[in-house]
């Protein structure tokens, strides 16, 4: 199936439109550091190899300075809280949100598409666009929109992401960023659980090798470690029981 086929499958109820219309500037990101007047300093350049769990865009604190910036380049390049950036080169098709509360200015560079949306909506449709353009069909159309220069140079442009078939988004208050993070954050939790039970398996295939040894000790330790065991294994079962609810 073809994406449009795909999108009225999944979203029958739905308007589709482009993302050129739910964004107000779609554009490749060019370079600060040009020209002859190249005085401000007082900015962080981004990479999407820096990404959190929440998809928003950070400064390692071991991040390089940059060298001084053309300020008038500065002013239509600093990015803003809501943009999405978009790697347009090489790995295309990572999308990272620029967040609030960086220490200074920022800007990306010019392997990256900047997608602008308007005040009104720059809550929960950033949100919306970051996660629909990590879906798998998506993907996949984007992949075809690449051209390709050399085998290593993969480029998709930004009037190709412009043309993107896309549900229309309505902003509600708040409630979709809040499922979205609740998600995120259940994802994290299972995660984390995982780890911790994996934990568990190696320390009790460990354990297992002590079976014997206690079997020939005194019957009081092998009596207090085997209740243990006994009241681990009831914990371990009802919380299987508990899980095996979420579905």
């Amino acid at each position: 199936m073809n994406i449009q086929e795909i999108l009225k499958k999944e979203f029958p109820s739905c308007e589709i439109v482009k993302l050129k219309d739910i964004a107000i500037k779609i554009a490749g990101i060019s370079k600060v550091r040009v020209g002859k007047s190249r005085t401000w300093t007082n900015y962080d350049e981004i990479s999407l190899n820096y990404i959190d769990e929440y998809g928003v865009v950070y400064i390692p604190h071991d991040h390089k300075e940059v060298a001084p910036a053309n300020a008038s380049a500065m002013d239509t390049q600093i990015l803003n809280a809501g943009d999405l950036v978009m790697t347009q080169r090489g790995r295309v098709g990572k999308v990272g949100l620029i967040g609030k509360g960086y220490r200074r200015a920022i800007v990306g560079n010019n392997s990256m598409i900047r997608i602008q949306f308007p005040h009104n909506k720059k809550e929960e449709t950033p949100l919306f666009v970051q996660a629909y353009l990590q879906l798998l069909f998506v993907r996949e159309y984007l992949d075809k929109q690449i051209t390709c220069s050399s085998a290593d140079r993969k480029i998709l442009s930004a009037a190709s992401l412009s043309e993107l078939p896309i549900p229309l988004f309505e902003e509600t208050k708040g409630l979709f960023r809040d499922f979205l993070y609740t998600r995120m954050e259940l994802s994290l939790e299972v995660a984390r659980f995982k780890r911790d039970i994996d934990e568990l398996i190696e320390l009790y295939d460990k354990r297992k090798d002590e079976s014997v040894p206690l079997g020939v000790k005194n019957c009081d330790e092998l009596e207090a470690v085997y209740e243990k065991d006994m009241k681990t294994l009831a914990r371990l079962s009802k919380l299987r029981e508990e899980l095996s609810g979420f579905n």
